[in-house]
Protein backbone atom coordinates (compact mmCIF):
# COMPACT_ATOMS: atom_id res chain seq x y z
CA UNK A 1 0.00 0.00 0.00
CA UNK A 2 2.83 2.64 0.90
CA UNK A 3 4.34 1.89 -3.02
CA UNK A 4 0.77 2.63 -4.44
CA UNK A 5 0.58 5.89 -2.41
CA UNK A 6 4.07 6.74 -3.05
CA UNK A 7 3.36 6.69 -6.86
CA UNK A 8 0.03 8.58 -6.61
CA UNK A 9 2.10 11.61 -4.50
CA UNK A 10 4.56 11.63 -7.41
CA UNK A 11 2.52 11.71 -9.89
CA UNK A 12 0.92 15.03 -8.29
CA UNK A 13 4.12 16.40 -7.43
CA UNK A 14 4.55 15.64 -11.69
CA UNK A 15 2.08 17.14 -12.07
CA UNK A 16 2.42 20.11 -9.70
CA UNK A 17 6.14 20.77 -11.36
CA UNK A 18 4.50 21.16 -14.88
CA UNK A 19 1.88 23.74 -13.96
CA UNK A 20 5.24 25.94 -12.51
CA UNK A 21 6.72 25.61 -15.70
CA UNK A 22 4.27 26.85 -18.08
CA UNK A 23 1.97 29.98 -18.06
CA UNK A 24 -1.19 30.82 -17.51
CA UNK A 25 -1.78 31.45 -21.26
CA UNK A 26 -0.34 27.67 -21.73
CA UNK A 27 -2.60 26.19 -19.26
CA UNK A 28 -5.41 27.69 -20.63
CA UNK A 29 -5.22 27.26 -24.01
CA UNK A 30 -7.88 25.19 -26.15
CA UNK A 31 -5.57 22.97 -28.18
CA UNK A 32 -8.57 21.94 -30.83
CA UNK A 33 -6.82 18.82 -31.88
CA UNK A 34 -6.81 16.89 -28.42
CA UNK A 35 -10.41 16.76 -27.93
CA UNK A 36 -10.69 20.93 -27.46
CA UNK A 37 -9.23 20.98 -24.21
CA UNK A 38 -6.94 22.26 -22.17
CA UNK A 39 -4.02 21.54 -19.30
CA UNK A 40 -6.94 22.79 -16.81
CA UNK A 41 -9.58 20.86 -18.34
CA UNK A 42 -7.93 17.59 -18.00
CA UNK A 43 -5.91 18.81 -14.46
CA UNK A 44 -9.02 19.55 -12.68
CA UNK A 45 -10.35 16.23 -14.04
CA UNK A 46 -7.65 14.03 -12.31
CA UNK A 47 -8.02 16.21 -9.32
CA UNK A 48 -11.88 15.74 -8.98
CA UNK A 49 -11.12 11.93 -8.76
CA UNK A 50 -8.19 12.39 -6.45
CA UNK A 51 -11.32 14.32 -4.27
CA UNK A 52 -14.21 11.88 -4.65
CA UNK A 53 -11.93 9.04 -3.48
CA UNK A 54 -10.56 10.65 -0.58
CA UNK A 55 -14.74 11.72 0.15
CA UNK A 56 -15.81 8.43 0.15
CA UNK A 57 -12.80 7.06 2.13
CA UNK A 58 -14.66 8.17 5.11
CA UNK A 59 -17.76 6.33 4.67
CA UNK A 60 -16.66 3.10 2.53
CA UNK A 61 -18.28 4.65 -0.72
CA UNK A 62 -16.73 6.14 -3.68
CA UNK A 63 -18.93 7.66 -5.95
CA UNK A 64 -16.70 8.94 -9.26
CA UNK A 65 -20.00 10.21 -10.78
CA UNK A 66 -20.45 13.06 -7.93
CA UNK A 67 -17.30 15.04 -9.13
CA UNK A 68 -17.25 18.72 -8.08
CA UNK A 69 -16.28 19.76 -11.67
CA UNK A 70 -14.97 23.00 -10.45
CA UNK A 71 -14.43 25.94 -13.36
CA UNK A 72 -11.59 27.29 -10.94
CA UNK A 73 -9.11 24.73 -10.81
CA UNK A 74 -9.50 24.19 -14.89
CA UNK A 75 -9.01 28.04 -15.19
CA UNK A 76 -6.62 29.50 -12.37
CA UNK A 77 -3.06 27.90 -12.43
CA UNK A 78 -2.72 29.25 -8.72
CA UNK A 79 -5.65 27.76 -7.35
CA UNK A 80 -5.25 24.19 -9.00
CA UNK A 81 -1.55 24.28 -7.64
CA UNK A 82 -2.77 25.01 -4.09
CA UNK A 83 -5.42 22.32 -4.64
CA UNK A 84 -2.69 19.96 -6.07
CA UNK A 85 -0.51 20.88 -2.64
CA UNK A 86 -3.73 19.52 -0.52
CA UNK A 87 -4.75 16.43 -2.27
CA UNK A 88 -1.07 15.49 -1.85
CA UNK A 89 -0.49 16.22 1.72
CA UNK A 90 -4.22 14.54 1.97
CA UNK A 91 -2.66 11.06 0.76
CA UNK A 92 0.24 11.50 2.73
CA UNK A 93 -1.63 10.72 5.58
CA UNK A 94 -3.38 8.00 4.44
CA UNK A 95 -0.51 5.90 5.88
CA UNK A 96 -1.75 7.12 9.44
CA UNK A 97 -4.87 6.97 8.92
CA UNK A 98 -7.88 4.57 9.48
CA UNK A 99 -10.41 4.06 7.13
CA UNK A 100 -12.33 1.07 5.20
CA UNK A 101 -10.15 -1.47 3.42
CA UNK A 102 -13.01 -2.42 1.27
CA UNK A 103 -14.92 0.06 0.04
CA UNK A 104 -17.70 0.21 -3.01
CA UNK A 105 -17.36 1.71 -6.12
CA UNK A 106 -19.81 3.66 -8.23
CA UNK A 107 -18.89 5.67 -11.06
CA UNK A 108 -21.19 6.89 -14.59
CA UNK A 109 -19.87 3.99 -16.88
CA UNK A 110 -22.15 0.70 -15.37
CA UNK A 111 -24.68 2.03 -12.38
CA UNK A 112 -24.88 0.73 -9.37
CA UNK A 113 -21.78 -0.24 -6.77
CA UNK A 114 -18.80 -2.43 -7.52
CA UNK A 115 -16.51 -3.59 -4.66
CA UNK A 116 -13.31 -2.60 -4.39
CA UNK A 117 -10.44 -2.08 -2.00
CA UNK A 118 -8.34 1.27 -1.49
CA UNK A 119 -5.36 -0.11 -2.94
CA UNK A 120 -7.23 -1.15 -6.37
CA UNK A 121 -8.81 2.53 -6.00
CA UNK A 122 -5.42 4.27 -5.69
CA UNK A 123 -4.11 2.03 -8.65
CA UNK A 124 -6.82 3.13 -10.81
CA UNK A 125 -6.22 6.28 -9.49
CA UNK A 126 -2.46 6.47 -10.84
CA UNK A 127 -3.55 4.62 -14.35
CA UNK A 128 -6.29 7.62 -14.54
CA UNK A 129 -3.84 10.17 -13.84
CA UNK A 130 -0.86 8.67 -16.54
CA UNK A 131 -3.71 8.50 -18.82
CA UNK A 132 -4.27 12.30 -18.69
CA UNK A 133 -0.86 13.40 -18.05
CA UNK A 134 -0.27 11.61 -21.48
CA UNK A 135 -3.09 13.91 -22.91
CA UNK A 136 -1.69 16.88 -21.35
CA UNK A 137 2.11 16.21 -22.50
CA UNK A 138 0.43 16.20 -26.34
CA UNK A 139 -1.03 19.23 -25.61
CA UNK A 140 2.59 20.46 -24.26
CA UNK A 141 4.22 19.92 -27.45
CA UNK A 142 1.68 20.94 -29.57
CA UNK A 143 2.23 24.42 -28.00
CA UNK A 144 5.97 23.49 -28.44
CA UNK A 145 6.39 23.55 -24.76
CA UNK A 146 9.36 21.39 -23.80
CA UNK A 147 8.77 18.56 -20.92
CA UNK A 148 9.78 15.80 -19.25
CA UNK A 149 10.26 12.76 -21.17
CA UNK A 150 8.64 10.74 -18.21
CA UNK A 151 5.55 13.06 -17.89
CA UNK A 152 2.84 11.01 -18.71
CA UNK A 153 4.08 7.79 -18.87
CA UNK A 154 3.48 4.79 -16.54
CA UNK A 155 5.69 3.65 -14.07
CA UNK A 156 6.00 0.27 -14.90
CA UNK A 157 6.98 1.74 -18.81
CA UNK A 158 9.75 3.88 -17.24
CA UNK A 159 10.51 0.03 -15.13
CA UNK A 160 10.71 -1.30 -18.00
CA UNK A 161 12.63 1.10 -20.17
CA UNK A 162 15.24 1.22 -17.20
CA UNK A 163 15.51 -2.49 -17.46
CA UNK A 164 16.02 -2.54 -20.84
CA UNK A 165 18.67 -0.02 -20.76
CA UNK A 166 20.53 -2.27 -17.79
CA UNK A 167 20.41 -5.18 -19.93
CA UNK A 168 22.24 -3.21 -22.73
CA UNK A 169 24.74 -2.03 -20.29
CA UNK A 170 25.45 -5.26 -18.99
Amino acid sequence: MKTILQQNIAALSQGEALLLQISDEVFNKMVTAVFDSTIGTHIRHNLDHYNCFLSGLNNGRIDYAARARDPQIEEDRGYALTEINRLRIALETLQDRHYYPHVSVECDVSPGLALSSVQRELEFLLSHTVHHYAIVAIICRLQGILIDDEFGVAPSTLHYREDQLLQCVH
